[in-house]
C-alpha cells in the first residue's frame, strides 16, 4: 500500500515527492518500493535526467537544465521507500540551434538600431553647428 504516491517521474521511474538537501545544491528524491525497485532507480541518468511531473500541482521538483550526481541512496523499511541524495553537478543546456536564429536576429536588430542611433547624432551634431553659424552671423549682423 503506497504511503506517498507518484508524483514525478525521473527517466520514466515513478517517485513520490523531491525535497531540498541539508546543502547547498543537494536534493533529494524519495521513491516508494510499490513504484520503483533500486536497479531502476540506479539506471536513472542523473546526469540529465528526463523529469515529468504526473500532478498539477506545483510541487518542488529538481532544477530543470542541471545535472546531478548521486550522493547516495538509503531504504527506509518502515516506509518502503529508497531516498536519492542528489547534489547539483552542472548546468546544461540542452538543443539550442532554436535560439541560435533568435540570437542572430537580435544581434542585427541591435547593429540597425546602433547604426541610426549613429546617424541620428551626426545629424544632431550638424544641426548645432548649423545654429551655432547662424546665432554667430546674427550676432555679427546686428552686434
Amino acid at each position: 500500500m503506497s504511503l506517498y504516491g507518484a508524483r514525478w517521474k525521473f527517466d520514466g521511474v515513478a517517485a513520490a515527492f523531491v525535497t531540498r538537501g541539508g546543502g547547498s545544491g543537494q536534493y533529494r528524491v524519495v521513491f516508494e518500493r510499490e513504484y520503483a525497485e533500486l536497479p531502476a532507480i540506479e539506471a536513472i541518468n542523473w546526469s540529465q535526467p528526463v523529469m515529468e511531473a504526473l500532478t498539477d500541482a506545483e510541487e518542488l521538483g529538481l532544477p530543470e537544465g542541471y545535472g546531478f550526481q548521486v550522493e547516495g541512496i538509503t531504504y527506509d523499511s518502515g516506509s518502503r521507500s529508497y531516498t536519492v541524495i542528489l547534489q547539483t553537478e552542472r548546468q546544461y543546456w540542452g538543443d539550442v540551434t532554436g535560439y541560435q536564429a533568435q540570437i542572430a536576429e537580435l544581434q542585427a536588430q541591435t547593429a540597425e538600431a546602433q547604426r541610426q542611433a549613429e546617424a541620428a547624432e551626426a545629424s544632431l551634431t550638424a544641426r548645432e553647428h548649423a545654429l551655432a553659424a547662424a546665432y554667430t552671423e546674427g550676432v555679427e549682423c546686428y552686434g
